[in-house]
């Protein structure tokens, strides 16, 4: 009997899987064979050396699927949109000889031809966007509100959705100019446009946005719901507003200042610290309003501000010696910070994060202000009825029922909120004839609550795709969608740190008729498709 023909796998030169690495003829015996020819890696003979990928390719299209090769010119173009370069950068005389001095031989491409490919680069990728659009059933829209300069506005918007797999997928749809009409009206209806110009009008149930707070009462089709990190940093700037914790915050930037722009000074500085065996750490500027960056400053300068003061009085600056009652105030924003810090760091990875997480995090952010204002912190009381203020009464939220659904948290709700989801899922899974029936529908929810939930590190919306589906049947698809919600308006690694004021300075260098499309590949251009 004639043996069967083995198929191209990994051979005992690669690290495989399984034991199928040992079964599989090497490639040169393939080649022999006439079944695989040389590949460009290989010295081969004729003009054959030239026809066929190499076998890491080969590899890699059978498992992954084609990944895009680079061009030169698209290389560049990769980098100018990845680190948010105008294009003029083709033209700029520096670029140009620091390309040279690595190969005098390289032709760098004309801005022109730059264009062209951009262009085409774009539409390549906005016709796979609307085809992966196509297939996706409900999605979440995120909207952000900047400016690229004070009297030109940007309305920036993203898209989210549960994929098949149960990934949350996100992409960015549109940048457009608001032409200084920042009413609720005229962004109401950039919305709307947006959503027909990609065919998603009728998908969309929920926007996040990041501050437009005129949106709040306007009548829509869509539920309105708030940035997390956009309304923690508002409330910040709202505590900040206190002119005594002002006066005391730019001092310490006037100390952090002096250091930075004099070398000497800071010499000096790092000379005392090592004969008194302090750390070292490089000092923080910030003068932003987000509120992290300010609370790495405040604890970096207290650290260090023994040391500092020595310098100052060597060097006759008393003006920036801080009083007992300026220390006293930056110790009590420190505290008052810290769970902030807390409470965020529960929010781990990079990118977007289902809004589900959000009760936990409020509670835990109450709960240690709570305890700081039990230790006579006025900031941190001040802070407390801030957030009260903006986030509700976490023990009767209206997210209560996207928690309820996130089989991590279910248990972690009080009596209030989880008679708030289950009355919520009740309404929402008994409109139609097709519907279970009330003793039907409490005996699932009665058995989702029973059955054991899940690590905090697993995936809810993966879960609810495959176990959930299975087991709680029409509970899955509403899970899906409250779960697709975002908690963030920007990705979490630009939400609170000081590399969102970075990327919000690069963008608004950018030409005003290239920022669309940028951003747009910013975002979209890699191996999500």
């Amino acid at each position: 009997m004639t043996p069967p023909r083995a198929s191209f796998r990994r051979g005992p030169n690669v690290q495989g899987r399984g034991n199928h690495a040992n079964l599989q003829p090497s490639r040169r015996n393939l080649i022999r064979q006439g079944r695989v020819r040389r590949g460009p890696n290989v010295q081969g003979r004729g003009n054959h050396a030239n026809l066929q990928p190499p076998r890491r390719n080969l590899i890699w299209q059978g498992r992954v699927g084609i990944r895009e090769i680079l061009t030169p010119k698209r290389q560049m173009l990769k980098m100018i949109v990845s680190t948010l370069q105008p294009l003029e950068l083709a033209e700029d005389d520096n670029f140009l000889d620091f390309v040279k001095a690595l190969n005098p031989s390289h032709q760098i491409p004309t801005k022109s031809e730059i264009r062209s490919d951009f262009l085409n680069i774009y539409k390549e990728n906005e016709n796979k966007l609307r085809s992966i659009l196509a297939s996706a059933d409900e999605i979440v829209l995120t909207c952000e509100l900047w400016y690229l300069r004070p009297e030109d506005s940007y309305l920036t918007v993203g898209c989210h959705f549960v994929d098949i797999h149960g990934n949350l997928m996100s992409y960015m749809l549109k940048t457009t100019s608001l032409f200084g009409d920042e009413s609720a009206a005229n962004i109401k209806n950039q919305l709307s446009a947006v959503m027909e110009a990609w065919c998603v009008k009728e998908k969309v149930h929920s926007v996040v946005r990041a501050g437009m707070p005129q949106l709040k009462k306007v009548q829509t089709k869509w539920t309105d719901m708030p940035c997390f990190a956009d309304t923690l940093n508002v409330v910040f700037k709202d505590l900040m507003s206190n002119d005594a914790l002002l006066n005391v915050l730019r001092k310490c930037q006037n100390i952090v200042r002096f250091f930075k722009y004099n070398s000497e000074a800071e010499r000096k500085l790092r000379a005392i610290q090592n004969q008194l065996n302090m750390e070292q750490d490089e000092l923080i500027m910030y003068s932003g309003d987000r509120w992290l960056p300010w609370l790495h400053m405040l604890r970096r300068l207290m650290q260090q501000y023994q040391a500092m003061v020595m310098v100052f009085d060597e060097r006759g600056k008393t003006d920036l010696i801080l009083n007992e009652n300026d220390k006293e105030k930056i110790k009590k924003i420190i505290s008052a910070l810290e769970p902030l810090r807390k409470a965020t760091s529960m929010m781990k990875g990079e990118g977007f994060q289902t809004i589900s997480a959000m009760l936990p995090v409020l509670k835990s952010l109450m709960d240690n202000l709570r305890e700081e204002e039990k230790r006579k912190n006025d900031v941190a009381r001040t802070l407390l009825s801030k957030c009260k203020e903006e986030f509700g009464n976490v023990n009767n939220h209206p997210l209560a029922l996207n928690t309820f659904l996130d089989p991590r948290f279910k248990n972690q709700l009080g009596d209030q909120n989880k008679k708030r989801a289950m009355d919520k899922i009740k309404r929402e899974l008994t409109p139609g004839p097709a519907s279970s029936s009330p003793t039907k529908l409490k005996d699932l929810l009665e058995r989702y609550m029973a059955y054991e939930p899940t690590a905090e590190t697993s995936n809810p919306l993966a879960w609810w795709r495959h176990t959930g589906k299975k087991n709680f049947g029409e509970l899955s698809k509403l899970a899906l969608k409250k779960l697709g919600v975002v908690s963030t308006a920007v990705p979490l690694e630009r939400a609170f740190s000081s590399a969102g004021d970075r990327f919000c300075n690069l963008r608004s260098a950018i030409e005003p008729e290239n920022l669309n499309m940028i951003l747009f590949l910013n975002s979209n251009w890699s191996t999500k498709y």
